[in-house]
């Protein structure tokens, strides 16, 4: 049995390409989202701790792990890592290859949020497009400066601004996407004059969002994309994901 984290865009194609080929896994997230079960596809959510992980897995004979979930789900990687290897089941990282990085002097990488929050002026207006949990660990700075979430509209998401109760009025209430010209006007419409994202990939439009900073001469701090455990296997696309399962399958013949 599979068992595929996901809850992405890269783990849609998982889970479509598993049921194409008739190999049964459970398609696990941490937050309860639709999901069409089959003969072929069982589904679970909720947040793991490692012993939780390790029962579950062995409970129900997982052989291998394909971990598509979010780049920066830190402590899931690192949960799935830490108990996989422990009881050595294989695990298929599909990731998102990453783009060039942009050479300009609005562009700024940084490590994580301490090195992105000291980049940050005063008296700036942020768009800060870097996902409902980063709310609570970005309070310090909207506290005291205009800050503006974009986040995705369902009860989750809604719940988790209110826990930290951030303003409702600078919520945008939106997925975001390729559309340019939509991000641009966004900018515009709020004066913005940072924008704080992270190092998504195409996945999740960053070349669309670096573009829209670059056209408005707004400054944009990007957050790498934390390092993944030496011990997954990085697959980019469903060809590489369907040779490597073939290789692990002949593996064990």
């Amino acid at each position: 049995m599979i068992l595929v984290f996901g809850g992405t865009t890269e783990g849609k194609k998982v889970a479509t390409l598993l049921q194409e080929k008739l190999m049964p896994f459970v398609y696990s997230t941490k937050t309860s989202i639709s999901f069409k079960e089959t003969q072929i596809a069982s589904y679970r959510y909720g947040a793991l701790t490692e012993k939780d992980l390790e029962n579950y897995l062995i409970e129900n004979n997982i052989n291998i792990i394909i971990n598509a979930s979010h780049p920066f789900a830190e402590i899931l990687h690192k949960t799935i890592a830490k108990v996989a290897e422990n009881l050595q089941i294989p695990v298929i990282r599909f990731g998102r290859e990453l783009l060039s990085k942009t050479i300009n002097s609005s562009v700024f990488y940084v490590n994580n949020y301490t090195d992105a929050l000291n980049l940050l002026s005063s008296e700036k207006i942020v768009l800060a497009l870097t996902g409902v949990q980063s709310i609570k660990i970005l309070k310090p700075w909207w506290l005291k400066n205009i800050t503006y979430f974009r986040i995705l509209n369902r009860p989750e998401s809604l719940a988790i601004a209110s826990e930290s109760n951030f303003p409702k009025n600078q919520l945008i209430l939106e997925f975001p996407s390729s559309d340019l010209d939509k991000e641009i006007s966004i900018i515009k419409e709020k004066n913005i004059d940072i924008i704080l994202t992270k190092e998504t990939g195409n996945s999740g439009f960053l070349n669309t969002k670096i573009q829209a900073a670059l056209k408005t001469d707004t400054q944009i701090i990007i957050i790498k994309q934390p390092k993944i455990s030496k011990y997954f296997k990085m697959v980019f696309n469903e060809n590489e994901l369907i040779s490597e399962l073939s290789t692990l399958k002949n593996s064990k013949i």
